[in-house]
């Protein structure tokens, strides 16, 4: 009686966590740092700033995102995780707010940039709040889940956004979805404090020492915690061009039609809704290494189907590729460092891999702009990342068992 009660408070307590942090990637993703540029057209015609200052916008928000995920470690150890993940969401939604009052360029720069650090502050401590919440055997599929969060934000905005510029123009958009943010944050961290308690208490590292107190920094720079730094920066090299390039390959170089790349991306979206979960579900029965490497390799045929296609349908094939794997390896990487390590080392980890994410999404798209200068043709760019890819299949396999490592803990 007591153990069926301890588990359905668990799987409450975990679903619960589960439920609130992919609302907050919607939040700061979907609905936050992505929204520029959704809205970056419509707000040129009324602020009349240049076609390059988009890119300087978005190059700010990235920067400010590498540099938030260098400090959050420190931010979360003295405050604690969660906390730190609900205050960077009532951030964010005051900051999208606050968008809607902007009149000039410079003022958006400034508040799209604190974005990209609102959703380093948020997604970075989650680790920490799924590996002392849910049970090792639902993890993947949690973070599978909380990854895909970016997609329920991206379909709202998409969906809502349109009717909002409409009906009041873009700074009614700014101002509601800021609004619904913080009614999400508050929402959230009071579901957490009511169902999953556990997610507020402080983390212990192996020395004994909790969240706040001072401890020996741990050694981050061992051979497995570089093997995942180095499989995030080449998502980054992969996932990055992959979607950057794909509208100018298709449309400049192959006379394909924007319909068609419309039609691409909304099946990428519609399959990022469920890709990361399902994924991470399959995960947490067979284990994440040959999930992780099947979705590297299958990352590594949605390139090689853009690259060699030679039809509509090896496209259609590739967008579907995409959207089951790119999710995924975002909920993977994650899930795997939650069950191979210390709670007190997890958001350490995982901040180096989201700097190196950035750096390797800055470094891919920044060498794939030249590759056609070299050789005539976007098609190489896609041939680079297929065989990236496959090298990033290869990496994982050389990782240590996630069984063996849970067994040490």
């Amino acid at each position: 009686m007591t153990t069926r009660s301890g588990r359905s408070k668990s799987v409450k307590s975990a679903t619960t966590v589960a439920v609130v942090l992919t609302a907050y990637m919607a939040v700061v993703f979907g609905l936050g740092l992505y929204l520029f540029s959704l809205l970056a057209s419509e707000m040129r015609q009324t602020l009349g700033f240049a076609l390059h200052t988009i890119g300087t916008i978005t190059a700010a928000a990235q920067i400010t995102f590498l540099i938030a995920a260098a400090l959050c470690p420190m931010a979360a150890k003295r405050f604690g995780d969660i906390r730190v993940s609900v205050a960077a969401v009532i951030a964010a939604g005051v900051t999208l707010a606050a968008v809607s009052l902007v009149n000039s360029s410079v003022s958006v720069a400034i508040l799209v940039a604190f974005l990209g650090a609102c959703a380093a502050f948020m997604v970075i401590p989650t680790v920490g709040v799924i590996a002392r919440t849910v049970a090792p055997e639902y993890r993947s599929r949690v973070n599978g889940l909380v990854s895909s969060g970016t997609a329920y934000g991206q379909l709202a905005a998409g969906s809502l956004a349109p009717i909002l510029v409409v009906e009041a123009g873009w700074r009614s958009v700014w101002l509601v979805f800021g609004i619904a943010s913080v009614f999400l944050a508050v929402f959230g961290y009071a579901a957490l404090k009511a169902l999953a308690p556990s997610a507020f208490v402080a983390t212990k590292a192996s020395d004994g020492s909790l969240q706040g107190q001072a401890s020996p920094s741990p050694n981050l720079f061992n051979a497995t915690n570089i093997k995942i730094w180095a499989l995030l920066a080449a998502s980054g090299m992969v996932c990055g061009p992959w979607q950057n390039y794909l509208s100018s390959f298709l449309t400049s170089e192959e006379d394909h039609t924007i319909q068609l790349v419309g039609n691409l991306w909304s099946i990428i979206g519609f399959l990022g809704l469920f890709s990361g979960f399902a994924v991470g579900f399959l995960a947490d029965r067979l284990g994440i290494k040959p999930a992780l490497a099947s979705s590297y390799a299958v990352l590594a045929l949605a390139a090689g189907l853009v690259a060699a296609h030679n039809g509509v349908a090896m496209l259609y094939a590739a967008a579907t590729c995409f959207g089951l794997s790119f999710f995924a390896v975002y909920g993977l990487i994650p899930a795997y460092i939650t069950k191979t390590m210390e709670e007190a080392q997890t958001t350490a980890v995982f901040a180096g891999a989201n700097i190196c994410l950035g750096l390797g999404t800055a470094f891919g798209n920044l060498a794939s702009g030249y590759i056609p200068n070299l050789t005539g043709s976007l098609q190489q760019v896609y041939v680079s990342i297929a065989c990236i890819a496959l090298a990033a299949a290869l990496l994982v396999l050389a990782l240590p068992s996630e069984k063996n490592s849970q067994r040490r803990y």
